[in-house]
């Protein structure tokens, strides 16, 4: 299990006094407004900010850290990861799970399994999809979407899978 789980990407400095545009890699985008203190990783170091404001534009937060003052400060981090650990994160509703939890699970498809769950893409529809490190060595790709992901068993550690033909 995780301890950070990723929130979004810094994306490009706002104005000069160090605010930053953040690329949202979190379901509610509303959860910016909330946010107090989260952490910036930086060469694998997971650096502590706290929020000091947070605004939106063109459906982007663009947040203010107390740590970074000026636009010289927060240009270096663009493309920087941001975080929260597990006190900050959002709630779960019944049936949902943190996508970092599920790394590692085993992946099964007509009661066999063909691999574990590698990773995760997540593309700018908004769209996740789990990278599959087969058995047989080759990677497979699979979107979380019901069509293909029939259930995740967080107590087994197993996501069952419906694969098409081609897959």
């Amino acid at each position: 299990m995780e301890d950070y789980l990723r929130v979004g990407v810094l994306s490009s400095p706002h104005g000069v006094r160090g605010e930053v545009s953040i690329f949202p890699t979190t379901d509610d985008i509303d959860r910016f407004k909330y946010l107090e203190e989260a952490y910036i990783s930086i060469k694998g170091e997971m650096i502590p900010v706290h929020v000091i404001s947070c605004k939106y534009k063109k459906n982007m937060p663009v947040l203010g850290f107390d740590e970074y003052k000026n636009i010289d400060d927060i240009a270096p981090l663009r493309g920087a990861e941001l975080y929260v650990d597990r006190l900050n994160a959002l709630p779960l509703e019944d049936g949902e799970y943190y996508l970092a939890d599920i790394i590692g699970f085993d992946v099964i498809a007509d009661n066999s399994k063909i691999g574990i769950i590698k990773d995760y893409i997540e593309n700018e529809a908004d769209q996740v999809i789990f990278v599959v490190e087969c058995s047989d060595g080759s990677e497979k790709y699979i979107p979380d979407v019901p069509d293909f992901i029939t259930d995740v068993d967080l107590d087994d550690g197993k996501v069952y899978v419906k694969l098409i033909k081609g897959m």
